[in-house]
């Protein structure tokens, strides 16, 4: 039988402990570093993660189609609906028409509508109060939209509005006159194209419905809808009044923003004609990037964070285990010394 000294066993015992701190030590130092990194993922996903109020808008919004799928017409009993909004920036500058110019005089439609805005703004344009279309605001801060004048007098407004539909200073109105043809109906048979809407958002992918009215002319109507990505529909409407088209895109907007122009154009059985330019927003969903970076969401990282503390914690307790057991062999091994 092989008996080893007392102090060779000290000296293998302890490379063992060493070892084993070692291994312990690495293993904390790999722990650390991912929290390191888990704490540079998690920095940028806060920031780029919707807000409180925009979480509970969307929760509102979620709730409000639930309830309308609940039988009976009614929410469940323990449904609380929270309606919460965090505006974007309301717009500061006027959007301000240079063209036409007071006095003018036209006898055809559509007619060019443009001027200076705040970048970025949705800007609405009418006439006596009437919206007859809205375009966005592009870099260079100016805006360029046909729309159709009533025959008579016009007065033409324009103001920037952000996406909840806040609007900023009202412009100086710029009046205008439109003369009916020669032959042709009166104002009140006149064919006109209107939406409650003046912008719609939607993602590549999901479909986005608009509402339309068609307004006086003589029925039959010819309405061909150029959806601005390069597909177009034509619809027969056998009366005038309300009804809606619904498009799903395939891709970003190629405009500014993300921006695609929705035209709408009418005619009626005795030719006469309308025209109507709305904005549809088609941006990525929430959380989608355009580039290949990927990075978690706030969702993901919640359940992350408490798996990296506990191992953190496991590891430390095996660590302070060991050093325990160390000591306690130490002192065995001096009594037997």
């Amino acid at each position: 039988m092989l008996v080893f000294p007392r102090h060779s066993h000290r000296t293998m015992t302890g490379r063992l402990a060493h070892h084993r701190d070692t291994s312990y030590a690495l293993l904390v130092f790999l722990v650390m570093a991912a929290g390191v990194v888990l704490m540079g993922a998690t920095l940028p996903a806060l920031a780029s993660s919707p807000t409180a109020g925009q979480d509970a808008q969307q929760a509102a919004s979620d709730m409000a189609s639930e309830c309308g799928n609940v039988a009976n017409n009614g929410c469940p009993a323990h449904a609380i609906t929270i309606n919460a909004v965090v505006p974007p920036a309301r717009p500061r500058g006027e959007a301000i028409i240079t063209n036409p110019k007071t006095g003018q005089s036209f006898s055809v439609n559509p007619v060019t509508v443009s001027g200076t805005c705040p970048a970025g703004s949705i800007v609405k344009v009418f006439t006596n109060g009437i919206l007859v279309g809205s375009v966005i605001c592009i870099a260079n801060g100016t805006f360029s939209i046909p729309v159709d004048l009533v025959v008579g007098s016009n007065s033409l407004t324009a103001v920037a509005y952000n996406t909840l539909d806040q609007g900023g200073p009202a412009s100086p109105a710029v009046n205008v006159t439109l003369t009916a043809p020669a032959g042709g109906l009166g104002f009140s048979s006149e064919l006109l194209l209107q939406s409650v809407n003046y912008y719609r958002g939607v993602s590549p992918g999901q479909s986005v419905t608009w509402p339309i009215t068609i307004v006086g002319g003589q029925a039959p109507y010819a309405v061909n809808v150029d959806w601005g990505d390069g597909t177009s529909e034509l619809i027969t409407r056998l009366a005038p009044g309300p009804f809606t088209v619904t498009h799903t895109y395939k891709t970003y907007g190629t405009g500014y923003l993300g921006t695609y122009p929705l035209i709408i154009r009418a005619a009626d059985s005795i030719g006469h004609t309308a025209y109507l330019q709305l904005t549809t927003i088609v941006n990525p969903a929430n959380g989608a990037t355009s580039t290949n970076k990927i990075t978690p969401s706030v969702n993901e990282l919640i359940i992350i964070w408490p798996i990296w503390i506990v191992l953190l914690l496991m590891i430390i307790s095996f660590w302070l285990g060991e050093k325990r057991e160390k000591r306690i062999m130490q002192k065995q091994l001096e009594a037997l010394a």
